[in-house]
């Protein structure tokens, strides 16, 4: 099965006996090396129970919601307690990750594949020469699921429900149609685009096979949930995935929540005729790296998100609108349309203003076939 990318950037590690601590140590050196060795910019926090004020249940509740990975050095019944409250779905939770104290066992607890637990458990184990315990069925099959899938190729999924069936489809061994409406012909298709799995037939190639068929993969860029007619009356339960193509940029105002800042991007969007899930990442000035909101938003739509500096946004400011006010305020004169456009592409939208949030848009040159 394909490496997947790693997804935690932002990680945080619970310890609670004078052991776990030691453990939890030794992660933040092992990252800090794992980040000189590879250019990555894994960002790692330790608390220790006891020498955390209030203790970590307290933390627990605003970690969930803007870090990209939770790791308990502990049983996984704390684990479970702590975080069962803040649970929502798969699409935005963050990864969950249990260690026991001695060292021996890494657990992926939540968010396997679209939050990256499973490859950060993998990650973690060889830390520590320990024993990764992952338990997705695709996984222990070495079948590449289609949410990781998607993942890996920079696909939204319009329904996580369909993926589900599809996998588990996999998981039997059945044959799966692939297609894809951004390429005309089936057979010039990279294997790196496709789904990593043995009993895939790609569309129109092998008429006889799809008879055989119970289930298809289709990639398209239209909105709607529906497959073309060839597709359709075959009749079998099928996965859409939607290649993200479009980047935002965003610049808001000193502690703007969450529902201000996910509302202003769906009204931005809306008014170019676009979508959630169209979009691939998020920018804004590097001031604005601790923001609670915005923060929240990119890891509950699974954004990439990228910081840039001023420097790196005077060399185009002059492209876009000035505005004095934000000139004072954060050094440069024009924070999200620099950005939209840093982050590659045409703009598509260069502003849009919504209660203290800014947002402009711009759309990749390429994209995942």
């Amino acid at each position: 099965m394909k490496q997947a990318e790693i997804k935690s950037k932002n990680i945080v590690c619970y310890s609670f006996t004078e052991n776990a601590q030691i453990i939890g140590e030794k992660l933040i050196t092992e990252f800090n090396t794992f980040n000189i060795k590879k250019n990555n910019k894994i960002y790692i926090e330790h608390f220790y129970n006891t020498k955390t004020e209030g203790g970590i249940k307290k933390r627990i509740e605003g970690d969930f919601k803007t870090k990209d990975a939770l790791i308990f050095i502990s049983s996984t019944g704390i684990a479970v307690r702590m975080i069962k409250n803040y649970i929502k779905s798969k699409t935005s939770d963050p990864a969950v990750i249990v260690i026991d104290d001695t060292g021996t066992f890494v657990i992926s607890l939540l968010s396997g594949h679209i939050g990256g637990a499973n490859e950060l458990t993998k990650i973690i184990a060889k830390f520590l020469d320990a024993q990764a315990v992952i338990t997705t069925a695709s996984d222990s099959r070495n079948i590449e699921a289609v949410d990781l899938f998607a993942e890996r190729n920079g696909y939204a999924i319009t329904s996580m429900e369909d993926a589900k069936k599809i996998t588990a489809v996999m998981v039997s061994g059945k044959n799966v149609i692939f297609y894809s409406e951004c390429i005309q012909n089936s057979s010039i298709l990279k294997s790196s685009t496709l789904i990593d799995y043995p009993n895939l037939i790609l569309y129109g190639l092998k008429p006889s096979e799809e008879k055989k068929a119970a289930g298809i993969i289709f990639i398209s860029k239209r909105p709607e949930n529906l497959l073309p007619e060839n597709l359709a009356s075959l009749n079998l339960p099928f996965v859409k995935l939607v290649p993200r193509t479009l980047n935002l940029g965003i610049g808001l105002r000193k502690g703007v929540s969450y529902k201000t800042v996910n509302k202003a991007v769906r009204l931005a969007l809306s008014s170019i005729g676009k979508t959630m899930l169209e979009v691939k990442s998020c920018a804004s000035i590097d001031l604005k790296k601790d923001e609670k909101g915005l923060l929240e938003f990119v890891r509950r739509e699974g954004l990439e998100l990228k910081f840039f500096t001023q420097e790196d946004i005077k060399k185009v400011e002059n492209m876009f609108t000035k505005s004095e006010f934000v000139k004072k305020t954060v050094g440069v004169s024009n924070v999200s349309a620099p950005c939209a456009y840093l982050l590659g592409g045409k703009i598509l939208l260069d502003k849009f203003k919504y209660e203290g949030v800014t947002v402009s848009i711009s759309i990749s040159d390429g994209q995942n076939l």
